[in-house]
Parts: structure tokens; sequence; C-alpha cells
């Protein structure tokens, strides 16, 4: 056995004998809960040996623990990872003094654009946050670029991407039609009431949905007196 702690950790009762086998016990401690604390320990006996999966968990571990000077190694390592790649850009972007990382703008577009190729929408919407504020060299209107990144992200069922483009598609492009499809595909996302702006997006998502319902109610409406009584019979005063 292995002790963490005053903790007994054992494979089938017995002490682990190589990378997989630390692996496996780190994977559960970071997945069970109760002995998260224990997860790097053994993580980082399987990532030394050079244990691929174990390389990128421990990045992720020490990312998400806020350990950022011992997640950039590791993350580095961790060719192939969408998520080690994003951490990556979000540290370029931020900057990360305790990592030995300034701030760079270009820097972070490169590791979210590697993220985004490898599907992970997060990047995606970082990226379309750097066009949109003109932080990346242009050859289009900065919302059209972030518009693209969005969408992207929404095609992967991202409810932030879809909010996103819903208000870009409402209040600079006008597109009723196309801000409402996502509006509503943010509503139906079962992942929406897990994100952090869950309940925002929710309920703003139902409030620009009825508006424009209300709206186009009304425009039927108008349309519909116009067909039927043209201005000139209908006896309007003025």
């Amino acid at each position: 056995m292995v002790q963490w702690q005053g903790f007994d950790f054992t494979v089938d009762g017995r002490e682990p004998t190589n990378a997989e086998e630390y692996y496996r016990i780190g994977l559960n401690c970071w997945n069970g809960g109760q002995h998260r604390g224990a997860a790097a320990f053994f993580l980082e006996a399987a990532a030394a040996a050079g244990h691929g999966a174990a390389v990128e968990l421990l990045g992720h571990v020490e990312y998400t623990q806020g350990r950022y000077a011992s997640a950039a190694p590791w993350l580095r390592r961790s060719t192939g990872s969408p998520r080690a790649a994003y951490y990556l850009g979000s540290l370029h972007h931020q900057g990360c003094p305790q990592a030995g990382i300034g701030q760079s703008f270009d820097e972070a577009a490169r590791w979210y654009r590697a993220a985004a190729e490898l599907g992970e929408p997060e990047a995606m919407l970082a990226l379309g946050d750097l066009y949109l504020e003109g932080l990346l060299p242009l050859n289009r209107a900065p919302v059209e670029h972030a518009l693209e990144h969005f969408l992207a992200a929404a095609a992967r069922d991202h409810p932030y991407a879809q909010y996103r483009a819903a208000e870009l598609y409402r209040t600079l492009y006008q597109d009723a039609g196309r801000a409402a499809a996502l509006y509503r595909s943010c509503v139906d996302n079962p992942r929406t009431g897990r994100h952090a702006l869950g309940s925002m997006m929710m309920l703003q998502s139902q409030a620009h949905l009825r508006e424009m319902s209300a709206n186009t109610t009304t425009r039927l409406r108008q349309q519909r007196r116009d067909a039927v009584n043209p201005a000139h019979g209908r006896g309007d005063f003025y």
C-alpha cells in the first residue's frame, strides 16, 4: 500500500507498481472527491513516468486548483488536449507572473486556436471576445469575426455561445429570426441550467423571445389591416 497523509491506497488490495496503477488511483481520488487532495500526488508519480493521460489530468488538476506555476509545465506537455491548450490560452490572455507568463493576446490567440481546432468551445468563445474587443488583427468588422466563433461554439451545443450569438443577431444585425432560433436553443439546452450564468441566460432569452413574438404579432396584425382595409378606403382620420 501507499500512504498519503495517513490514508492507505491500494490497487485491488496491493501496492501500486506501475504508472497506470498510480494514474488510476489519482483519477479515482479526483473523481471521487473524498481524497481529492491526494490526486496530484499519485498523478505526479504516473506523469513523471511518462503516462500521457496522467500528464493531461495533472495539468487540469493543478490549473483548476489555482496552482498555475506547477500547472503550466504539465499543460505544455499535454499535446493534443483541447482543455490544456485552452488553459494555456487563458494564462497568456490574463498574464500569470507566478507561472512566468506575461500577458500576450497573440500567444493567447495561438493557444485558443489550437484548442478550437480540437473542438474546445470555450476557446472559440474566448477568440470571439478577443476579436470583438479589437485585440487581434482584423480583416472584417470585429463583430463578424466574433460571430463566426460564437456560432462555431453554439454548433457544439454550448449554451453561452448560443446566447452570445443571439445577442449579436438581435442588437447589431437586427435579425430577429436568427436571434430567436438561438435564444430557443439556449432555453431548450439542458446544459444551460448547469452553466454559471444559466439563470441569467434563461430569463433574458425568455424575455427576448416574448418581446420578439409580440412584435411579430403586432406586425402581422398591421399587415392584415393594410391588406383588407387599404389606406385610401378605410376612413382613417388625420
